[in-house]
């Protein structure tokens, strides 16, 4: 997540009771979630291949894009050209096979004339590639192998990529010191040499350097000569302590095929994420280095993974870049490990005054950037808060518990210079921010922080630091008020970006005050509703209304808000349910546009106002931050989110949105939470299984009509109150009935 000038193995297999329990679903039209699972690609069509694909219940299987193993083989030739030399025989046989007869690329001169072969793999991958190369020429040429995430960037013409198919055809670049865009492409920095000893053929060559993340591979030679091809494949190396990196210990399924996919790839993009600690790059390069990413993370353990910000590149652990990939990864792998290295690295980084860098310290280029990014102070509490919640680890908040409280403390000293008290961190040079810097009294950094003020407030009553508790929440109420009272703009009906711009109205400002409680309902709806009207454009929400004259970024397409606003439109207490509607309706549309680029499995770091990837070739593809949307439809689309430290109490809401049915496992630390529901047309009925050791709430829409609601048969509420002396009651948008014991359970609301 790179910003240079802009500033920018818990494993709880779901239980044959639990299967049994939810095969009760089945009067109702569903299916447990283990009786039509399928192996991944099994069956006569796909989700990702059949547009006309029709989700089942329980069939969650195809969806995974995960390998099953760490030998991954393309799937297609893309393309065979073999400009000024040739290529004889068939392309295919670089796909391999028994009794395959090998291609050979032939070059007349240097890497200008040398025949191109482009392997597809289908979608994302990353790792080591390996060709077998059966024979070469008596003075052979060098083999080198080029990547790209996307054809639109893979160097194939002299202009591309300010020049980089004279030096690396065929790839995108990984490298801000040559072929960022707007700097002309000098050596070739991108491809990677694969060395061979003639006398030895034929072998398997073995790059050795991975390359993060790529979707496409180009074979090229340098020199005249011949090489013979007839087998090309990849060390998988992403998730490399995920023996099966297909098995998934949370899932998410729906009616909609194309919410269904969103979740999928969300949870694949975070696992092309994970990596050995080993594997972070260091810049800069020096003139004329290659390729490599084989540098330590600063204080991570050497033997454990990390979730870098994206796979190509900066791979590096960032601290904006967790907030999102850690719950993406509880929700569906469990690869509790890489998180706990990754969180933990970046704790042991904090200076001595309490602010923690925004990244990991590799290299010197990330080492000027220590003090740059004080937004991401604010995103280190919320990490280790979200840890906390999703796991019940209290050892670990032990730990880090003075850390924590010292970034407070250098928070609250930067709020406290200002007489208005309100955040802004420009008169202490941390201003650097996801995508900009307005170095003002931000909308978006103050909300930030007036959560991790009711964050810190539950962690001390966890910490045992009852006082504390009490000062963070206060100071909460206080900053609250101060937002609303400074950056609510009440005949706009929405939320500024500062004090310094008061007439730019963007949508990190608005969807964040609305997630962390700084809007109330009205405030909330008119927010959502300024959005919809200003910011919403062809491929989703933009950052700013296209006529903000004086916004110090641009209209483009971001993924982390946009990610925010979708959850912040069902979260909105919306009668009518259009605005919660509306959240699915913009992942459709911006993931789902990204879906239908390259690489088509993964999520992209940013996109201009044309849609774009939005620094060109340089763009990461594969970029943790923008799969939000994961976290979003299994916390409030399932509507399974912990509501106590690990899950000991949780909270089943469903939103449906429009939906007809959702299904999905949730691992806890206790066991899975399975649940299911369906819109009826009478009414709405919820099966959620939990484990024991665990309570909570379970509720079911009234979508705008009055019902009675049954628990397990029997009746809790008769349309106006509890009945039976249950723990139930209404908000007029739910019936919620509290202190639900572990099992399973079935809660069904209907018309009167």
């Amino acid at each position: 997540m790179i910003r240079i000038s802009r500033h920018r193995t818990r494993k709880v297999a779901l239980t044959a009771a639990v299967s049994a329990a939810l095969a009760t679903i089945l009067p109702m039209g569903l299916a447990a979630p283990s009786a039509l699972a399928a192996a991944p690609g099994a069956g006569p069509s796909s989700p990702w291949s059949d547009s006309g694909y029709q989700p089942r219940p329980g069939d969650w299987r195809p969806y995974v894009l995960a390998p099953t193993s760490h030998d991954v083989k393309p799937v297609a030739v893309l393309s065979a050209d073999p400009r000024s030399g040739a290529i004889q025989g068939d392309p295919k046989a670089a796909l391999g096979g028994p009794s395959v007869k090998p291609v050979r690329l032939v070059s007349s001169g240097d890497r200008t004339q040398s025949p191109l072969l482009t392997l597809d793999f289908g979608k994302e991958v990353g790792g080591k590639i390996k060709v077998h190369v059966a024979g070469v020429s008596s003075t052979p040429p060098k083999l080198h192998v080029c990547f790209s995430e996307s054809q639109q960037f893979a160097a194939t013409t002299p202009q591309a990529n300010n020049g980089e198919a004279a030096y690396a055809p065929g790839c995108d670049t990984a490298n801000i010191w040559t072929g960022y865009p707007g700097v002309a492409y000098t050596y070739d920095a991108d491809s990677h040499t694969l060395e061979f000893d003639a006398s030895k053929l034929p072998a398997t060559v073995t790059d050795p350097q991975l390359r993060g993340g790529f979707r496409y591979a180009t074979l090229f030679l340098d020199g005249a000569g011949w090489v013979d091809v007839d087998g090309v494949s990849l060390s998988f190396d992403a998730v490399p302590k995920q023996a099966n990196p297909a098995d998934y210990q949370g899932w998410f399924l729906s009616s909609d095929n194309e919410l269904n996919k969103i979740w999928f790839a969300g949870a694949y993009t975070v696992q092309m994420d994970t990596w050995m600690s080993d594997t972070a790059k260091s810049w800069p390069y020096t003139a004329g280095e290659p390729d490599h990413a084989d540098s330590q993370v600063p204080y991570a353990d050497p033997g454990q993974e990390v979730i870098f910000d994206g796979a190509k590149r900066d791979r590096i652990v960032w601290q904006g870049d967790l907030a999102i990939q850690a719950p993406v990864t509880y929700l569906s792998t469990g690869d509790l490990a890489a998180v706990d290295n990754s969180l933990s690295s970046l704790s042991a980084q904090q200076l001595s005054d309490g602010y923690v860098p925004g990244e990991s310290l590799v290299g010197q280029h990330n080492e000027d950037e220590i003090r740059t990014y004080g937004e991401y102070v604010t995103w280190y509490v919320y990490n280790h808060y979200e840890h906390w919640l999703y796991t019940g680890d209290t050892a670990y908040l032990d730990k880090w518990w003075p850390s924590l409280t010292k970034a407070m403390t250098w928070l609250e000293s930067v709020r406290s210079q200002d007489p208005q008290g309100l955040i802004a961190f420009g008169n202490v040079g941390s201003c650097g921010h996801y995508g900009y810097s307005d170095c003002g009294h931000e909308t978006y950094v103050n909300a930030l922080y007036a959560r991790n003020l009711d964050e810190m407030a539950e962690l001390a009553k966890a910490h045992g630091a009852a006082s504390d508790a009490a000062s963070y929440a206060s100071r909460s109420v206080v900053l609250k008020k101060a937002i609303n009272d400074q950056l609510w703009d009440s005949a706009t009906g929405a939320y500024r970006l500062s004090r310094e711009t008061p007439g730019v109205y963007p949508q990190d400002a608005n969807a964040t005050a609305v997630l962390t409680g700084v809007a109330d309902a009205d405030q909330a709806q008119r927010a959502m509703d300024y959005l919809h009207q200003n910011t919403w454009s062809t491929h989703g929400s933009l950052t700013v209304s296209p006529s903000a004259a004086h916004a110090p970024m641009g209209p483009m397409y971001e993924p982390l808000p946009s990610g925010f606003e979708a959850s912040a439109r069902l979260a909105v207490p919306d009668p009518s349910g259009d605005t919660q509607a509306s959240g699915l309706e913009l992942m459709r549309a911006f993931w789902g546009y990204m879906l239908s680029k390259d690489p088509g499995s993964a999520w992209w770091e940013k996109a201009n106002a044309a849609g774009d990837p939005g620094i060109s070739q340089f763009t990461s593809l594969a970029h943790g931050w923008a799969s939000g949307p994961t976290v979003t439809l299994t916390d409030q689309v399932l509507g399974v989110t912990p509501t106590g430290a690990g899950y000991t109490s949780y909270a089943v809401v469903p939103h449906p949105a429009g939906l007809k049915w959702a299904q999905g496992n949730v691992p806890t630390p206790h066991g899975d939470i399975a649940v299911s529901w369906q819109a009826l047309t009478q009414g709405f009925q919820l099966h959620a299984t939990t484990p024991a050791g665990t309570s909570g709430r379970l509720a079911v829409p009234t979508q705008g009509k009055r019902v009675s609601v049954r628990l397990d048969g029997r009746l809790v509420w008769d349309g106006s109150r509890a009945a039976g002396g249950a723990n139930a009651t209404s908000d007029g948008r739910y019936v919620y009935v509290d202190g639900v014991q572990a099992g399973h359970h079935v809660l069904h609301a209907q018309n009167l």
